[in-house]
């Protein structure tokens, strides 16, 4: 799983602002226990950050972090981070890093530029690819807040488009039917989303052949409980540990 950051900008922080219909705040934490095959495997932290300014534009700031257990790391270690920041309306992804720390270290960033409508694809400091996009565009990790703003009515599908620097796609989410989610003594009721992001790398990337199920809680904060992705040499499960709510 590719999780990732460290920045690379001056930030300015700035008076919050954002949606007042938007089911999280500044300062929500949800914090996740990772296992493959029943076996645990790692921990991981969506995060988000208080409101920045980024490139003049006030901006959301959301932050996911992964890091494997002790005895992954004797096989795979990895610590990763990724920051995104999105517009206060949720509209569009103004920039994406992404840094992996592990056997092997990388940075990737992603910078939207919405007058020439490119984004910019940057790996270890130097320019990869310029990818055309639309005017509004999301990166990997902010189009899965893009999905929990809305309705979620079961036998819907969402579109967004996404780029993940090297690529350009409508990813689609199918919004299937309600369902109780158990995780420990506590039952959640939830829906079901099926996304497909046509192979865009990033946050949620686990290669060809994945099939990937997300549980949202039906009320309106869209939390999600569990993230199911099922590979060829087994499945990745994803289960909430903790909710710290974000201050309105």
């Amino acid at each position: 799983m590719k999780l990732i950051l460290s920045l690379a900008l001056v930030i300015l922080w700035t008076i919050p602002s954002y949606p007042s219909d938007a089911g999280f705040r500044p300062g929500e934490r949800l914090h996740y226990v990772l296992t493959w095959s029943g076996i645990k495997s790692g921990e991981l932290s969506l995060e988000v950050a208080p409101m920045e300014t980024v490139m003049d534009e006030e901006c959301w700031h959301f932050v996911m972090k992964a890091k494997t257990t002790k005895f992954v790391d004797i096989f795979y270690k990895l610590r990763n981070r990724v920051d995104a920041y999105t517009d206060r309306s949720l509209t569009r992804s103004l920039l994406y890093i992404e840094n992996k720390r592990g056997f092997k270290s990388k940075e990737k960033k992603i910078q939207f530029d919405y007058k020439k409508l490119e984004a910019f694809y940057i790996k270890n400091g130097r320019l990869k690819r310029v990818t055309k996009i639309a005017p509004s565009t999301y990166d990997p990790l902010s189009v899965f807040y893009h999905f929990r703003v809305q309705s979620l009515l079961p036998g819907t599908i969402i579109k967004a488009p996404i780029s993940d620097g090297k690529k350009f796609v409508i990813g689609e989410a199918r919004v299937m039917r309600k369902e109780k989610v158990l995780v420990g003594d506590k039952s959640y009721d939830c829906v079901l989303v099926i996304p497909d992001l046509k192979h865009v790398g990033g946050v949620f990337a686990h290669g060809r052949g994945s099939h990937t199920r997300i549980w949202f809680t039906a009320d309106p904060h869209h939390i999600p409980v569990k993230i199911e992705t099922k590979l060829k040499i087994g499945s990745f499960i994803m289960l909430i540990e903790s909710i710290s709510e974000g201050s309105i």
